[in-house]
């Protein structure tokens, strides 16, 4: 039977657990501050509806809520020192008969965490008894009952009860080093070779792994070599301070251009930077939980930038409520600012959160940067210009040796005049809420018009073909700004065709997500009408002769791109608009059926 009490109890430990005030709380739930109160007081408990999302920020199951075991994990962390992940929901569910038994590897978790340092899980947990810690090292055994008893809570000082130095591969023991120093009472030090001497015959990186017990319970700290360990001022907290490190580079970023589908840049490197953070996820869900996959946009003036998923609508947003992210950027800063944001990529770096930038090399498109070399006056990146690169100087001895010392990325040439940081920040939003929000952004962006000189949906598609039949232009235009408007017009159909094949391909995905039958009819509907348009779309683009011929053929451009074949693609464009109402339509309809099956 569910007690109101003993739920409200749970709910606010699990709040609290998660740092959140009551206001915070109701505020990501879409309810009031008094709604949340009366659930802690258990007068009264949260409403069915309301379960899933709750679920989803506290970390833990709608049973584990509503029916108490006595064994329950409040937290659970699995981390590096470095960065960690919140697994508190997965773990829960290895519970059996108020015992848990975990072995811990890098497999067993949802997302991996991408680095050569110790890991290890950290727990709290409540039984009977009261409320412990505990940690476990990669490859050992966690095994909790309700008789365990962990550390306790409310520690009145730093306590260290485990040191190593090493990675993933060897480390050793170093408690008593530690032990033996903090007799000193040092508000800092510097790991170094003085102090932690490296063993012979050691490979790859050293790290010092401090996990220590405070107030708040368990926590785990990894620095490297030339890095600086901080006490807090009251010494109950230990961070990281400065490095004296001069490279870092991340390794085993994928790599961009165009024609590897994954044709919108900003897409491309924001899938880049997720997928070295240990986010598993696709280029195509990357263009469907932010809204991108039903983007077009074109300037009537004819400009390459139409095709940047970011230039006239903000589809980032979206992108990272799906995913539980944290962003900041940093726009267009001048040489004062530079070197301060210098510092900020390079600890971004550190935590293998790769920066999304605007315009790294050759031509303004998004890239990530992905390391740094002497002290970060030599940044590294991956950028959608990179195969021609690679394709002319790949016998290039000197290349070839730059090449080993930056691990394969090549050099940025340009201070980039957009810098976007991403980090785990907070809940991740359901697939299915996720899917909701990409409709209504279907619908917001087609209807939008222009913006900043961009026409956006319809408006884009009524202009670009308003363009291709003013039949006059095309005569008077002298043979280079012909020969532009095509590579222009080349650009944003595929740009176009992109976005559609991601749609497609995303709908497809998001049809389990939907148990009415009545509903995943609609949205197997809507599937097809956008594998529709994008097989018109395919077809047509893959007709298309590249901009480069018409540079380079002996015969006139406007021989080849000629009034028929513009005219063919200014109908595809009228039969794309009206296949995009229909699909309008079916995404109307389900937003309504969402609405109808909440209320």
């Amino acid at each position: 039977m569910i007690s109101s009490e003993k739920v409200g109890k749970r709910i606010a430990m699990l709040r609290r657990e998660k740092k959140l005030s009551q206001e915070q709380l109701a505020e990501q739930l879409h309810v009031s501050a008094q709604a949340v109160s009366k659930w802690e007081t258990g007068k009264s408990l949260p409403e069915t509806a309301t379960l899933p999302l709750l679920s989803g920020i506290l970390g833990h199951s709608i049973d584990s809520i509503l029916l108490p075991q006595e064994l329950t994990v409040l937290s659970a962390v699995y981390t590096d020192g470095y960065e960690q992940q919140d697994v508190t929901h997965f773990v829960n569910q290895f519970i059996t008969g108020s015992k848990l038994t975990l072995a811990i590897s890098d497999q067993i978790f949802p997302q991996s965490i991408h680095s050569d340092r110790c890991k290890l899980l950290i727990v709290k947990y409540e039984t009977p008894a009261g409320i412990y810690s505990t940690y476990v090292l990669k490859d050992q055994h966690l095994a909790i009952d309700v008789h365990s008893k962990g550390y306790t809570l409310g520690k009145s000082e730093l306590e260290i009860v485990h040191a190593a130095y090493g990675n993933e591969h060897a480390s050793r023991d170093v408690l008593g080093k530690m032990k033996h120093y903090a007799y000193f009472q040092w508000p800092h030090f510097t790991i170094d070779q003085e102090l932690f001497p490296s063993g012979m015959g050691h490979e790859g990186n050293e790290y010092l792994l401090l996990v220590y017990l405070n107030a708040d319970g368990i926590h785990a700290l990894s620095c490297m070599e030339g890095e600086q360990v901080h006490y807090s001022p009251d010494r109950m907290r230990l961070f990281a301070g400065g490095s004296s490190r001069q490279h870092y580079i991340a390794e085993n970023a994928g790599r961009l251009g165009f024609g590897k589908g994954m044709d919108c840049s900003w897409a491309g490197a924001l899938y880049t930077s997720l997928s070295a953070m240990g986010v598993d996820t696709r280029y195509e869900e990357v263009m469907g939980v932010s809204g991108a996959c039903w983007r077009v946009a074109f300037a009537p003036v004819w400009d390459y930038s139409s095709a940047d998923a970011l230039v006239a609508y903000d589809y980032a947003a979206p992108a990272f409520s799906a995913y539980g992210l944290k962003a900041s950027w940093a726009n267009r800063l001048t040489p004062e600012e530079r070197r301060r944001e210098k510092l900020q990529i390079m600890e971004s770096l550190h935590k293998h959160h790769l920066p999304v930038a605007l315009n790294l090399r050759v031509a303004p498109e998004w890239g990530v940067i992905t390391g740094y070399l002497d002290n970060g006056s030599t940044l590294l990146c991956r950028s959608y210009f990179d195969d021609e690169t690679f394709s002319e100087l790949q016998e290039d001895p000197e290349f070839r040796e730059a090449m080993e010392v930056s691990k394969g990325y090549l050099y940025v040439d340009h201070w980039p005049y957009k810098l976007l940081y991403i980090e785990r920040h907070g809940p991740i939003r359901s697939a299915l809420d996720s899917l909701y929000a990409s409709l209504q952004v279907k619908l917001d962006s087609m209807q939008a018009g222009e913006n900043h000189g961009y026409r956006l949906g319809y408006s884009a598609l009524a202009a670009w073909t308003e363009g291709l039949l003013d039949h006059a232009w095309y005569q008077a235009a002298d043979t280079d700004t012909f020969t532009r408007r095509y590579s222009v017009n080349h650009f944003c159909l595929m740009a176009l065709n992109d976005a559609r094949r991601s749609a497609a391909a995303y709908l497809q995905a998001s049809l389990p997500l939907l148990q009415n039958p009545a509903a995943y009819a609609i949205l197997g509907e809507m599937t097809t009408v956008y594998e529709q348009i994008y097989t018109l779309l395919d077809h047509f683009f893959s007709h298309m002769k590249e901009p480069a011929a018409l540079q380079q053929a002996q015969a006139s451009p406007k021989q080849l791109w000629d009034q028929s074949q513009r005219e063919q693609q200014a109908e595809l464009l009228q039969t794309v608009a009206a296949l995009e109402r229909r699909g309008d339509e079916l995404a109307g309809r389900l937003l309504e059926y969402k609405e109808n099956s909440r209320g």
